[in-house]
């Protein structure tokens, strides 16, 4: 059985790894966790909670997420020196906090139904029939039980970090697709606070520089998912969470934050704040920083801790939208549009999938043979232009009518009035009459130009714009503002990406740009096995 929503009662939180195996088995969504001893009279004799203060329990739920990331045997073994295999990284793991910090509380309250409860110890059926009736409040009409055997207890021991309790606590980040880290900072927050936790989650004006920028998730959903994390592992704070603008956020000017939580990588961002607020005639906050848990198996352009920039160059390659069913060429070859501005590594792209399988169309090359003479753009071009584009011997000459048109909009759009139409016609010809599985269309302006409607998908490369200068002075020859005015010709890379079902980036070394094409390519392969399993169906 697989369900959706999953609640595990841990009895021996040290061993919880020796679960979570067997757990993402069965459940493939939401992993809700609560320490049964923070419950009242957990079914008769059982450990007491032996901690007196929420912030006692941050050890023990350090060691839950850390246990999630990471293969419970090597764990074991040496969490210092290896680290490999994701045990949970599909799940949405969530360590519930209002049982260890509410002595009075005598259910476990969930946002998502229960469809599957889930014990590390075996307990007698009568048992756990009541502990379910009374002590769940939101379980499914179906809601399953399953019981997975944690081995022998260990005690925990008692964490000796700061134990004070704040009336308000504050912390700040991008959250872009919430990772184990941000539920760690979230989770420290909650323990130490009995009152209210203000979020400052960083705007786009924030996130120019950061790595792969353009496929941060946007600001509002970002807002809603540290919300909902929030409501559910301890719904009874005030939460108040915040689009911030610059570094300093709220931090700056409310006087009723006293503590803020940071990571190691940010610590110096916190003395920042409290230098802000000094200057501001503010209190200083309390700072408490948390470590973070390293990245399992990090590849040598990741980072070492566990990050976003991590998760976003992971979903490089795969399909970050769903594709319509659109059946463009029903008889014919599954179409991929492939795009991206000027020198952001299309054609390296273009030409290894070609080894892969695929026929390409360049539609560059195609436009230079629709430059030549006897063709009809040649002569349309000569009109509108005027006879200083040819050549000695009346070629047109590509660079100078790009000095023309990429310093002229108007000049650009009349030039793209006669190539546009000209290259779609040539390329649904070459499309129809191919004989490959796959064809690769290859066009920098795909998307201004409106061919999408001639593909199933559409891949994009990007590079950062300087980056992308870099290039184009070396392979073009360009002075650093020619190269400038060519990128502001064009769209921006976050245009882009929100037009493509997958992206690439061709920053690093070629071989972990083809890593990415392979992943998309075996992907698409299982798409359109899939899609040929439902004709038949």
């Amino acid at each position: 059985m697989i369900v959706k929503t999953g609640l595990l009662i841990v009895s021996n939180p040290k061993h919880i790894g020796k679960v979570l195996a067997t757990i993402k088995t069965h459940v493939n969504n939401t992993l809700y966790i609560q320490l049964l001893s923070a419950l009242q009279e957990p079914f008769g004799s059982f450990q007491p909670n032996i901690y007196t203060s929420s912030p006692k329990f941050s050890k023990t739920i350090n060691g839950i997420y850390s246990q999630v990331k990471i293969d419970y045997q090597i764990y074991q073994f040496n969490l210092n020196k290896f680290k490999v295999a994701y045990f949970c990284e599909e799940l949405d793991v969530r360590v519930l906090l209002s049982g260890l910090k509410y002595n009075n509380l005598t259910s476990i309250n969930t946002q998502r139904p229960v469809d599957l409860v889930i014990f590390d110890k075996p307990h007698q059926k009568e048992d756990i029939d009541a502990f379910i009736k009374k002590k769940i409040n939101n379980i499914t009409s179906k809601c399953g039980i399953l019981t997975i055997d944690s081995g022998e207890f260990e005690p925990e021991s008692v964490n000796n970090e700061s134990l004070k309790i704040y009336k308000h606590t504050v912390l700040g980040g991008t959250f872009d697709r919430l990772h184990i880290a941000h539920k760690l900072l979230l989770t420290e927050a909650a323990l130490r606070t009995n009152s209210k936790i203000t979020v400052g989650v960083t705007d786009d004006k924030m996130l120019e520089g950061k790595l792969l920028s353009e496929l941060v998730e946007p600001l509002q959903k970002r807002i809603e998912v540290v919300k909902d994390f929030l409501m559910d592992i301890n719904g009874e704070l005030e939460t108040n969470v915040v689009p911030i603008s610059d570094p300093m956020g709220p931090t700056k000017n409310d006087n009723t934050m006293e503590l803020l939580i940071v990571s190691e990588e940010t610590m110096k961002g916190g003395k920042k704040v409290n230098e802000v607020r000094l200057s501001n005639k503010l209190k200083p906050l309390d700072v408490f920083c948390v470590k973070l848990i390293d990245e399992p198996h990090p590849s040598k352009n990741e980072e070492t801790k566990i990050s976003s920039s991590t998760s976003r160059m992971r979903i490089l390659g795969t399909l970050l939208k769903p594709v319509e069913n659109k059946m463009i060429y029903p008889k014919g070859p599954y179409v991929i549009g492939l795009t991206g501005g000027i020198a952001s590594g299309k054609s390296g792209v273009s030409n290894y999938l070609q080894t892969l399988g695929a026929m390409t169309i360049n539609c560059d090359l195609l436009a230079h043979s629709l430059y030549k003479p006897g063709e009809l753009c040649y002569q349309k071009l000569i009109e509108t232009f005027g006879k200083s584009i040819l050549t000695e011997t009346g070629e047109i000459n590509r660079k100078i009518l790009g000095g023309i048109v990429f310093s002229n909009k108007s000049e650009l759009n009349k030039l793209n009035s006669i190539l546009w139409p000209a290259i779609k016609a040539e390329v649904i010809k070459k499309i129809q009459t191919s004989n490959s599985q796959v064809v690769v269309v290859e066009a920098a302006v795909l998307l201004a130009a409106g061919w999408t409607d001639c593909c199933d998908e559409i891949w994009t490369t990007i590079v950062p714009k300087d980056e992308a200068i870099k290039r184009l002075q070396s392979r073009n020859n360009l002075s650093v503002d020619e190269a400038k005015s060519r990128l502001d010709a064009q769209m921006s890379n976050r245009d882009y990406v929100k037009a493509s079902h997958v992206v690439f980036c061709t920053l690093w070394e070629v071989e972990y740009t083809r890593q990415q094409v392979d992943k998309a390519w075996g992907l698409l392969m299982g798409r359109m096995d899939s899609a040929k399993l439902r004709e038949k169906l």
